[in-house]
């Protein structure tokens, strides 16, 4: 039991330490990535400043703010370090940190947490007064201080030490102790397998071999670097990938692709909002097109980078981009310009005593002032390059210095001294010993040139292959998308003209009498709704006893057959249309006025020589009973003013009126109704049978009929 709880107590301590690894590790990640939101949610929860005189104050404000002291300490530490970035914007950085450090002085205890402090101190003096040989001194103090200590928290600061003082041996122009701390770092990287702080590591020395103009070595880095960063999700990486990427294309003069990246990363840390990279990425385009020679174009875009450098307060970017600009005007051969943005830099770096930019601005002032044919001034300033040249042992500026000089005393008359100077140049150069690049070398150069060639094809054919294998799998999707659409589209289609053709067949069958599947009521209707009642017409109900149970007497069949004949003869008879209301009764459309009396002789002699074919049911002639017909007779219109419309089915409904009233009679008997021109439209409204039989009363409206009716025959 006691090794159970011992095991899981070890692997409790082992899952914390890995939490905690990974907490610090992304600190540092965040601290690189995005800085400026770091830094303020820091002021936030320290609630910097702080105001604290001795330890137990300190502590006192930790227990306020619901931490340890510890833990505000390290806050407080990153704090000071963010306020000593460049990416960083606050007004009061440079006092922040100058708080900062004198605060963590109070309450530093550990070896670590002093390392730091001895660290920030040196860094202050470097951002603050460029002293480089005194931020070196100061970091070498702080490694020492942590020599022995092997956390994680010692080591990602050890990988920070490094970082920086290769940087700033960069700065002093010292390339030996540069590459040693850069590649401490890029161990130290590998040490933590951090891809993060990998990419960062292969970059810086990608970035170093650049500058030491060995393409071959920068580009192998370089590459190393793009390759691990795109294994990872941080832009800013990927950006700075770019921006060096674009570095490495302007110097193998493969300018499109340079561009393309170079704008890329520009894009990219503008919107990470990292103002000191983005006048470093337009620097870089300014140079790319400078390579082009292409020297307007280049001077707007040093032109955006001075903006940002004097946006950021970046004198030291101000005065290189001063120096770059002075170039390209001095070959447009604008040397007015040239001289003001030349003594622009000049006075920078003089006043930042920055000499290993200084040397290099001089030799380019001295042969601008070479160009104005301004000599006594030339001479000046090529003896203050010729002096910083020989401080920094840089051969190829003394050089370079010295020809100025010769060339300046030859045109001022002094031969003596220009003389004197031929010697030195005779001297110095019989002092260098030439050596020619080995062939390994430039066959070592031209190999990578090559693998990076074919790494950039390799690329581009794979691109195009993903995006051939897309686009095949964007035409089988549309191309699948485009039969589901048409099969769709035809059983849409299909179903249809089968809906369209069940209503053509409903609105048939609608119009059908049931039984006899004749042109019933509603087709009735219709017509009398189609028809133009000003003109003169006339309609007529019809019932023939005989046929009134022909459905049952004779069955559906039969009757169907008889039926139809019988219209179809009486139809051709009367030049009318006939429709099938119920078994006995039917509908009679005329298109002319036809009286009831020679409606109803012509039916009478009709059904006088008609016989049914039927031994059930007795012939029309056969029996007198079962011959009786009765006639409900309108003539149309029924109102003779147009303006006043009536409803097809209260025309309708006024012949049911009439020949209800000829039902009541035993012989063959027709009734018409004819309205008077007085009558009023009102007779013909619900309740139709009352108000017709009051107007019949009242004399608004004629009856004519071949029988008497008396008044209790008429419907109510």
């Amino acid at each position: 039991m006691r090794h159970i709880i011992t095991w899981c107590s070890l692997v409790f301590i082992i899952l914390s330490a890995s939490s905690n690894a990974k907490d610090l590790e992304l600190q540092e990640i965040t601290f690189r990535e995005t800085p400026q939101e770091l830094y303020l949610e820091l002021k936030s929860s320290t609630q910097f400043p702080l105001e604290f005189s001795n330890k137990s104050e300190f502590d006192l404000i930790a227990k306020k703010l619901g931490m340890s002291p510890d833990d505000l300490i390290q806050q407080l530490i990153l704090l000071a370090r963010l306020n000593l970035e460049s990416n960083v914007n606050s007004d009061t950085k440079s006092d922040d940190a100058i708080t900062l450090i004198k605060q963590l002085r109070i309450v530093a205890t550990t070896p670590l947490d002093k390392a730091v402090i001895t660290m920030l101190d040196g860094r202050l003096n470097a951002r603050k007064n460029q002293d480089y040989t005194y931020a070196i001194s100061q970091y070498n103090d702080a490694l020492n201080k942590i020599s022995s200590d092997l956390s994680l928290q010692a080591t990602l600061f050890r990988f920070s030490i490094h970082e920086h003082l290769s940087g700033l041996y960069r700065m002093a122009l010292q390339p030996s102790p540069n590459l040693t701390h850069l590649n401490r770092y890029r161990e130290i990287a590998y040490q933590l397998r951090n891809d993060y702080f990998i990419a960062l590591a292969e970059l810086e020395l990608g970035r170093y071999y650049n500058r030491r103009n060995e393409p071959a070595k920068s580009l192998q880095y370089y590459t190393e670097a793009f390759r691990v960063g795109n294994r990872i999700n941080y832009p800013g990486i990927k950006a700075h990938a770019q921006l060096n990427l674009a570095r490495t294309y302007r110097d193998l003069e493969q300018w499109d692709e340079a561009l393309k990246h170079a704008h890329d990363a520009t894009t990219s840390f503008q919107t990470f909002d990292q103002g000191s990279y983005t006048a470093e990425a337009l620097t870089v385009i300014a140079m790319i097109y400078a390579g082009k020679k292409e020297w307007n174009k280049a001077i707007d875009y040093y032109l955006n980078a001075q903006q940002v450098n004097e946006r950021l307060g970046n004198e030291i970017g101000q005065g290189l981009n001063s120096h770059n600009i002075a170039e390209a005007y001095l070959n447009l051969n604008n040397g007015p310009a040239a001289l003001a943005a030349i003594a622009k830099a000049n006075s920078i770096f003089i006043a930042k005593n920055v000499t290993h930019y200084l040397v290099y601005n001089e030799a380019l002032y001295t042969e601008i002032l070479i160009k104005q044919a301004m000599w006594l001034e030339a001479i000046e300033h090529a003896k203050k390059s010729l002096i910083l040249a020989t401080e920094k042992n840089l051969t190829d500026q003394k050089l370079e210095a010295l020809k100025y000089l010769s060339m300046s005393y030859r045109k001022v008359g002094d031969l003596n001294a220009a003389i004197e100077i031929v010697d030195q140049i005779i001297e110095l150069s019989d002092g260098i010993n030439a050596v020619e690049q080995d062939d390994s070398e430039s066959s070592g150069l031209t190999e990578q040139k090559l693998k990076f060639d074919l790494s950039l094809l390799q690329t581009k054919v794979n691109e195009q292959k993903t995006a051939l294998n897309d686009n095949k799998l964007m035409t089988i999707l549309l191309l699948c998308s485009a039969i589901i659409i048409v099969i769709v589209l035809l059983v849409t289609i299909s179903r249809s003209q089968k809906i369209i053709r069940a209503q053509r067949d409903y609105k048939q069958q609608y119009l059908l009498e049931p039984i006899s599947q004749l042109n019933g009521f509603r087709a009735c209707i219709l017509r009398l709704q189609n028809d133009k009642l000003s003109e003169t017409s006339t309609f007529a109900l019809l019932k023939i006893e005989a046929l009134t149970h022909s459905d049952t007497q004779m069955g559906l069949t039969e009757s169907a057959k008889i039926i139809q004949s019988f219209i179809n003869e009486l139809s051709q008879l009367l030049t009318a249309d006939i429709y099938v209301i119920k078994p006995g009764q039917f509908a009679c459309y005329f298109n002319h006025a036809i009286n009831a009396h020679d409606l109803l002789s012509t039916i009478e002699g009709y059904v006088a020589k008609t016989t049914l074919f039927n031994p059930v049911i007795p012939s029309f002639n056969r029996e007198k009973k079962l011959s009786r017909i009765y006639i409900g007779h309108i003539n149309m219109p029924l109102l003779a003013n147009p303006d006043i419309s009536i409803s097809a089915e209260l025309h309708f409904e006024t012949a049911q009126y009439a020949i209800a009233a000829a039902m009541t009679q035993t012989d063959n008997t027709y009734v018409s109704i004819k309205t008077l021109n007085f009558a009023p439209a009102t007779i013909f409204s619900a309740p139709l049978y009352l108000n017709l039989t009051q107007a019949l009363k009242r004399g608004i409206i004629k009856v004519d009929s071949n029988q008497i009716i008396a008044e209790e025959s008429w419907p109510r």
